[in-house]
Formats: C-alpha cells, sequence, structure tokens
C-alpha cells in the first residue's frame, strides 16, 4: 500500500490555494514533484527546495478523501540518487508543498530501474477538490469503499489479528479465521445441550426434595399450631401460635406504688421516681400504705430556741391537712440543770406547715423535732 505523508503546504502554495477555494481562481494544478538529498527545515515561508537535483513532470494525482491526495510520479532514466525531502510545484513554478524525512532517506534509485513512486499526501484541512494534477494518464490510488485502486491481500496473520482495515483478505483466508470460531460455537453448543439436560436432572431432583420439605414444614406448622401460649400472674395474654400473641405486664403508676394496694401490675423504676424523699438533717420521705387517695408523710428537723423563748418551726414541705403530731427534744451541751425543763410542742399550733415551741431553760437550746402527716395523691 502507498505511504502517508504528512505535507506541508507554504504561504504562497496557501494563498492559492486560498484563491482557489473562494472562486478567484480555477483549482491549482501541481504538474512537478521535484527532489533533493538534503534535510529540509520545513517552514510556511519556504519558496525553492534546498538542494533540489531533479524534476519530474510525469505525476498523477487523485483525491483519496477530503484532507488526503494519491500521487505517482514516474523517472525511466539511468540516473542513481536518494531523495529525503520531496516538493510539489505548480505550473507558475511555486513552492505549494513540501515533505522532509529526516534522519534517512526517503527512498532510493539506482541506474537499471525505472523508477515508481506512489504515496499519500495527508493535509489538515478539506483540501482535495481543489488540487487538481498535470498528468492523469497513469495513477495507482489507494483502494477504498468508494474509490477503486491498488490493495494488497492480508496474510492469514493479519486476518487472525483483525486490526488492519486497508488490506483484502480472500475466501480462504477468511476460512481459516472462521473455522476455529465456529468449531468453538459448535463445542460450545453441544456442551450447553449436555449442561441443560444435566441442569434439567438436578431441577427434577431439587422438586421433589423441595416437596418433601413442605411436606415436612407443613406436619411441623400444624403441630405447633396446636400449642398453647397463656399468661399468668402478672402477664397476660397469650393464645394458640395460628396467629401473633402478646403477652403484657402491665406497669405501676406512681399513685398505685404509692397508694400501695394493687397486685396486678408490677413496680419499675420509673413508678418509683415520685415517691417523695429529701434526707439531710432536715428532710422528709413519703411511705406508701393502703389508701390510695393519700400517703404518710415522715418530717424531721433541727432548730435553735431562744432563752424562754417559743419559737415559729415551719416543716421542710407543707403536709396536705395538719401533721397528726410533732415531738420535739434537746437540751444545750452546757446546760447541765435542764433535766427536768426540756423544750416542748405548743400543740395547738400544729397546721400543715409547722408548728411552736417553747423552751422554758434559761439559756438556748439545740433542738429537733419529728412530724407524723399525709399528702394527698388526687
Amino acid at each position: 500500500m502507498p505511504q502517508t505523508f504528512p505535507f506541508m503546504i507554504t504561504q504562497a502554495g496557501l494563498d492559492a490555494l486560498v484563491d482557489a477555494q473562494n472562486g478567484e481562481t480555477e483549482a491549482i494544478r501541481v504538474t512537478e514533484v521535484g527532489f533533493t538529498e538534503q534535510h529540509v527545515a520545513l517552514a510556511p515561508t519556504l519558496e525553492v527546495l534546498p538542494g533540489e537535483f531533479k524534476r519530474l513532470d510525469t505525476i498523477s494525482g487523485q483525491s483519496a478523501s477530503e484532507t488526503v491526495i494519491h500521487m505517482t510520479a514516474t523517472d525511466h532514466s539511468l540516473d542513481v540518487y536518494e531523495v529525503r525531502a520531496i516538493g510539489l510545484f505548480l505550473a507558475d513554478g511555486t513552492l505549494f508543498a513540501a515533505y522532509s524525512h529526516p534522519p534517512s532517506a526517503l527512498f532510493r534509485k539506482v541506474d537499471i530501474a525505472n523508477f515508481l513512486i506512489a504515496f499519500d499526501i495527508v493535509f489538515s484541512e478539506a483540501v482535495g477538490g481543489d488540487i487538481e494534477f498535470g498528468d492523469a494518464t497513469f495513477l495507482y490510488p489507494p483502494a477504498t469503499e468508494v474509490t477503486k485502486g491498488v490493495a494488497s491481500l492480508a496474510t492469514q496473520g493479519d486476518v487472525d489479528e483483525g486490526s488492519d482495515d486497508e488490506q483484502i483478505v480472500t475466501p480462504l483466508k477468511l476460512a481459516q479465521r472462521l473455522l476455529p470460531v465456529l468449531q468453538s460455537i459448535v463445542d460450545e453448543a453441544e456442551a450447553r445441550t449436555q449442561a441443560d439436560a444435566a441442569q434439567e436432572q438436578a431441577l427434577d431432583q431439587e422438586e421433589s426434595e423441595r416437596q418433601a420439605a413442605d411436606t415436612a414444614l407443613q406436619s411441623l406448622i400444624n403441630a405447633l399450631r396446636a400449642i398453647t401460649i397463656t399468661g399468668a400472674g402478672l402477664a397476660t395474654g397469650g393464645g394458640n401460635l395460628t396467629a401473633n400473641r402478646v403477652i403484657n405486664v402491665l406497669a405501676a403508676t406512681a399513685a398505685q406504688v404509692m397508694a400501695g394496694v394493687s397486685n396486678s401490675v408490677a413496680i419499675t423504676p420509673a413508678s418509683l421516681g415520685p415517691i417523695i424523699t429529701s434526707f439531710g438533717q432536715s428532710g422528709y420521705a413519703s411511705v406508701p400504705g393502703g389508701n390510695p387517695s393519700a400517703v404518710l408523710l415522715l418530717q424531721w428537723g433541727r432548730f435553735t430556741a431562744g432563752a424562754n423563748s417559743s419559737p415559729s418551726i415551719t416543716f421542710p414541705i407543707a403536709f396536705s391537712a395538719p401533721a397528726f403530731a410533732v415531738v420535739v427534744d434537746g437540751t444545750s451541751d452546757t446546760n447541765n440543770d435542764a433535766q427536768d425543763n426540756f423544750p416542748t410542742v405548743r400543740t395547738p399550733t400544729i397546721s400543715a406547715t409547722g408548728f411552736t415551741a417553747f423552751n422554758p431553760n434559761d439559756s438556748a437550746d439545740q433542738c429537733c423535732f419529728f412530724a407524723v402527716g399525709q399528702v394527698d395523691l388526687t
């Protein structure tokens, strides 16, 4: 197949091409190809081919696509030379485009051979329709899907690799390539048939085992449904296993804990929380009892009674009604003669919030009290 070379269009060649594309001139005509043995530094300002030693006017060309032109040239002389750079010249002598092939020679000609070069020129833009060639008597374009031309036959290795899109596959090589593929398809089909038969047998066995398992499971379900679970004691609810069952244990409310009369609920930490307590030198504590509307409340504290005084004492918290009873006791450590003159409670002063005491001693006494009353739950 022809080799592809990326040619650089010179500025002069580009001007001529633009004029042709804009309709100002006819399509540009490449009439000669020039050769040089030198490597050329390509630049748009290039106007001549440095070291050019030969030009051929026996060239032909044809667009292979919008960006590729196929070109051929011949030399029937006895000249001997090497070529490292090529230039394409228009009919007026303008250097249209050039290509350099460093570092090795692009091709060589010997004296005993006629020279034929065929190559593809690649441009960066769509220019194929705007370029013509001076001699169209011979041309060997590359074969494409839309252009008749020259193509090589693919080797068996090329066909097996399957990556070359520029060579022709023969029926024999195609058959050699497809034979192992077709054989693998046949082998896979046979293996699949055997696998399907084995799978069908396995499915039949699985279905038989599943039916047996279903029968055993149904028997177990029937046996379980005959079992009954029933709550006892504080637990209530239950029934047979034909449906979801719930066993309930009711939690006692704070009022039920304080009342202390229900035997059908369970005490929880939350229900114990509301029990009234406060510990210290002055404090109180409630006592659950058998009354659903009220509980017993015990209170205590300390106070100082001045000499021959009647101090008023306030309970830590108020009772729901006047306290049932209040007891006072205490003497001063330094009053050794007070054994017959203990502090007392003025009973008529007992209320829900406090009481009045009396100290008959001639000195102050440190006293304590203990009171009993009730707190309503409603």
